[in-house]
């Protein structure tokens, strides 16, 4: 259904394209950083300054969001992408360790673009993905992404064996180009009632930001579990970025450092969530939401203990598989809840706690990593503990709210729809 959805259709294209960048960026940045300064602390102090600086926007970029056409911020923000990651590429020919301040201080602001970037894709499927298939078109998502860092992981494997990171994080800035083209190229059917975009209602939409917050989260005091919900959406992301941290070391203690061994741990990784992506109907429930944290802590117990290449690809394979799932049902069930007028900024909240979840919990994986890589996946694993003890209490007590405000079922406590919101 959703190939005749052409705005589906096309933001999947772009998200797949724009990923192939996203791909070869973050094992590019993960190396370069290993190579100049040889531990695993610098770039995990790249993804806490990135989640301190989602902390820091997200406030105001959810309402400005939902007062501008989430197609143009889409395409601002791949542009502004494009342009950070040129101006990383400058500062690499600085040489040895004076470079590393200069690049991490830069690389917060892809924090920045990219968390405002998926604000505006949150607003974008409320109004313009067909509420019939919008479930789907959230795992499609995640899919498209892993599909686009697959084929970048492959392409990085290339550029390295004749090349540098820095020639790798080229692609990037090329793919965040074409991502921004294609979507400007959309043809919308429905108007999102935003006011003209001005100087003026900029200023309003900041001015008015903290009365906004109040508003919303009045309306949703009450919804205690909602709350949670927003709160657990940090484990997938602090996971994956985990993971990202850990796999340079990874391959440097059993294979060298050998780059075609870590973009083959990270392509397993996409590959486990594509294989989930097939069975989305039947996995993308509530009643199994702690199971698929619990395994994400489970495989970083495996890559903890494995010393074998068939552990570490197991642990990415199911780590993945588990992830795209319980990401899937955490987002879904936050975009049908938020009521209209609300989307963007119920998507900030949902950043705002995976950015605060960033800046808390990366430095106690990079302390961990710092000690011993064994340590390093262990501390990951309490981590998802802890998140799959929160998962049990809300499949236990979360039921979608009825309400005026029309949306799409959510997935019910046994993986019925449940009643619309």
């Amino acid at each position: 259904m959703i190939r005749h959805d052409p705005p589906a259709r096309t933001m999947l294209a772009a998200i797949s394209v724009s990923s192939i960048g996203f791909g070869i960026h973050t094992l590019a940045m993960g190396q370069l950083l290993y190579d100049r300064t040889g531990r695993p602390e610098a770039f995990a102090l790249v993804l806490t300054l990135q989640g301190l600086a989602a902390f820091c926007v997200l406030p105001v970029c959810g309402p400005l969001v939902d007062a501008a056409n989430s197609k143009r911020v889409y395409v601002a923000c791949g542009l502004g992408r494009a342009v950070t990651v040129a101006l990383i590429i400058g500062i690499t020919f600085v040489p040895g360790r004076s470079a590393v301040p200069y690049i991490v201080g830069v690389a917060v602001l892809l924090a920045v673009f990219d968390n405002i970037e998926r604000s505006a894709l949150f607003k974008f499927t409320a109004h313009h993905v067909d509420g019939g298939h919008v479930t789907k078109f959230n795992s499609l998502v995640g899919v498209a992404f892993q599909a686009g860092a697959l084929s970048g992981m492959a392409l990085l494997g290339l550029i390295l064996t004749w090349g540098t990171p820095r020639q790798a994080l080229l692609v990037d800035v090329v793919t965040s180009l074409c991502c921004a083209l294609a979507v400007s190229r959309i043809r919308l059917v429905r108007p999102e009632e935003t006011p003209v975009m001005s100087a003026r209602m900029l200023r309003s939409a900041v001015a008015g930001t903290v009365g906004t917050w109040r508003l919303m989260l009045t309306r949703y005091r009450q919804d205690r579990v909602v709350l949670v919900l927003i709160v657990m959406c940090a484990a997938d992301f602090v996971f994956a970025q985990g993971l990202s941290t850990l796999v340079v070391p990874l391959a440097d203690e059993f294979r060298d450092g050998q780059g075609w061994y870590i973009a083959a741990l990270e392509g397993t990784f996409a590959v486990g969530m594509i294989s989930a992506s097939f069975f989305t109907s039947r996995l993308v429930v509530q009643r199994l939401l702690p199971v698929w944290l619990l395994i994400q802590g489970g495989s970083a117990v495996l890559l903890a203990v494995g010393e074998s290449a068939t552990s570490h690809f197991a642990g990415f394979f199911l780590a993945g598989f588990a992830n795209l799932n319980s990401l899937t049902w955490l987002l879904t069930s936050l975009q049908q809840r938020a009521q209209e007028g609300d989307k963007a900024k119920m998507a900030s909240l949902r950043l705002l706690a995976i950015g605060l979840g960033t800046a808390v919990l990366m430095p106690l994986v990079g302390w961990a990593a710092g000690s011993s890589l064994g340590t390093g996946f262990t501390g990951l694993a309490l981590i998802m503990a802890v998140f799959g003890l929160c998962g049990i209490w809300v499949a236990r007590v979360y039921v979608p709210r009825s309400g005026p405000d029309p949306a799409v079922a959510v997935p019910g406590p046994a993986g019925e729809p449940a009643p619309t919101t």
